[in-house]
């Protein structure tokens, strides 16, 4: 094919694939998938523009749909997309223009309803689906994702509703049978649970192609993280020789092909993409990457009881207030400012090694916290309250929520535009530019708040 500007356009959000671990797998002749995609696409490189601790998927994914750099969006952490992304973002301006969009899990936005469907990032604690019919179906996943550390599964009268949603919205033949298959490895073999993310892509995306037919939309986003938590995880259980701490003797032999196993479902994923969408423009983005983090000992846990930790804090905390996050985060919502500010106070007078043992973020009354110490955890480790010397051992307040992190965040990301031609595009580009090459992709002007130019794709491109 060769590129036209196209009546359709999908934004595939695979967050932090490498650049590096797509090349090898393709050479491989592992991603046929990935390989035919790039073989047809402009091939660009893109610079997050950030460093620690800027680089973060919450921060730069705000910055591809608003067009704005973290200077101008200040979006920082897990929620503040809703609380500080004022502009119209890329699916408020298209929507505006008269284009259905369907936004399907976009990382920390501030979407709300638009000409088509909205299905808020599953980290969102406040997010609200548009149309409504799709909120049961949102809180069933966004649960399972925020609580996916502990592999548990939502009451039986919620799995019933949610089966008959996934039912009524495209659940395919094929994803029926990778569920059940998923299951019945697990019976034989429990520590293949990890695998439940990757079969997770392929239901949501069963909904996001009904979707899409069901509002006939012009512009869609679908946004997957399992790939990067895997990549976070067990990138040192894939290559233990470049690694200076080698993977627990415990962990299970499977989680040496965990990294590969995303790449190869993720490639099962983008073929689906192609077959479903044969006349759209496919735009593949990670927004920033991975590489390994070969000299990290650093674990992320959370507290085994919210009241205990509180409670040894010495602040009155109604933990039906506390809501679980990504990974080591969870999340406070104070009556107020005061409270939240004491609450805050509290929990910084807890210590490990003379380090505050948690990371606190505030904002107004809600308080947003994590546990990811520095160095590895002795047996015998202690949290100490720092006014009075008291002390816990740190076993009985915190459990880890993975193993060791072996993969760490690089600012360079894959941005491959599929418009039928092969051209690589030495020069990196910012994140800044996706907004206006997507708008001009439907003639929509690009408002003044965005910062970036439409990339030249071909010459039939407006730029």
């Amino acid at each position: 094919m060769r590129y036209l500007q196209s009546h359709r356009t999908v934004l595939i959000e695979f967050n932090e694939l490498s650049p590096v671990l797509l090349e090898r797998f393709i050479d491989r002749g592992q991603l046929p998938a990935f390989a035919a995609f790039r073989r047809d696409s402009a091939v660009f490189t893109t610079d997050a523009g950030e460093d620690p601790p800027l680089l973060e998927p919450w921060i730069q994914w705000p910055t591809v749909h608003s067009g704005l750099p973290y200077a101008e969006h200040q979006v920082f952490a897990l929620g503040d997309g809703r609380r500080k992304l004022r502009t119209p973002l890329l699916g408020d301006v298209l929507s505006a223009a008269g284009i259905a969009v369907g936004i399907f899990a976009a990382m920390n936005m501030n979407y709300g309803p638009l000409a088509g469907y909205v299905l808020p990032d599953p980290w969102d604690l406040d997010g609200q689906a548009h149309p409504k019919s799709l909120q049961a179906f949102y809180r069933t996943i966004a649960s399972a994702i925020q609580e996916s550390s502990h592999y548990g599964l939502p009451a039986p009268s919620e799995l019933a509703r949610f089966a008959l949603f996934l039912v009524r919205n495209g659940l395919s033949p094929t994803t029926i049978w990778s569920v059940l298959s998923q299951l019945a490895a697990e019976r034989r073999a429990p520590a293949l649970r990890w695998r439940r993310a990757s079969v997770l892509d392929h239901l949501q995306y069963d909904v996001f192609r009904h979707l899409n037919r069901r509002h006939n939309v012009r512009f869609a986003s679908f946004f997957s993280n399992s790939t990067a938590h895997y990549q976070h995880y067990y990138w040192r259980n894939m290559e233990p020789q470049i690694f200076e701490v080698p993977p627990p003797e415990e962990s299970s032999p499977s989680l040496a092909d965990a990294v590969r196993h995303g790449y190869r479902s993720m490639d099962r994923l983008l073929a689906r993409f192609m077959k479903d969408e044969p006349d759209a423009l496919l735009i593949l983005c990670t927004a920033l990457s991975q590489e390994p983090w070969t000299g990290a000992a650093k674990q992320t846990f959370r507290p085994r009881r919210f009241a205990e930790l509180f409670a040894f804090a010495g602040v009155d905390v109604n933990v039906d207030a506390v809501k679980p996050m990504m990974a080591e985060q969870f999340q406070v919502e104070l009556p107020d400012t005061t409270a939240a500010a004491r609450t805050e106070a509290a929990l910084n007078t807890l210590t490990l090694d003379g380090h505050p043992v948690l990371t606190l973020y505030r904002n107004e009354k809600t308080l947003q916290a994590g546990c990811m110490p520095a160095h590895p955890i002795t047996s015998g480790a202690t949290v100490r309250r720092a006014y009075d010397g008291a002390t816990r051992p740190f076993r009985e307040l915190f459990s880890p929520v993975h193993t060791t992190r072996s993969g760490r965040h690089h600012r360079q990301g894959a941005l491959w535009i599929r418009t039928g031609e092969h051209r690589v595009v030495s020069e990196r580009v910012d994140l800044t530019d996706i907004a206006p090459t997507i708008l001009a992709q439907f003639g929509v002007a690009r408002p003044d708040h965005m910062k970036g130019r439409p990339l030249r794709l071909g010459a039939r491109v407006r730029d």
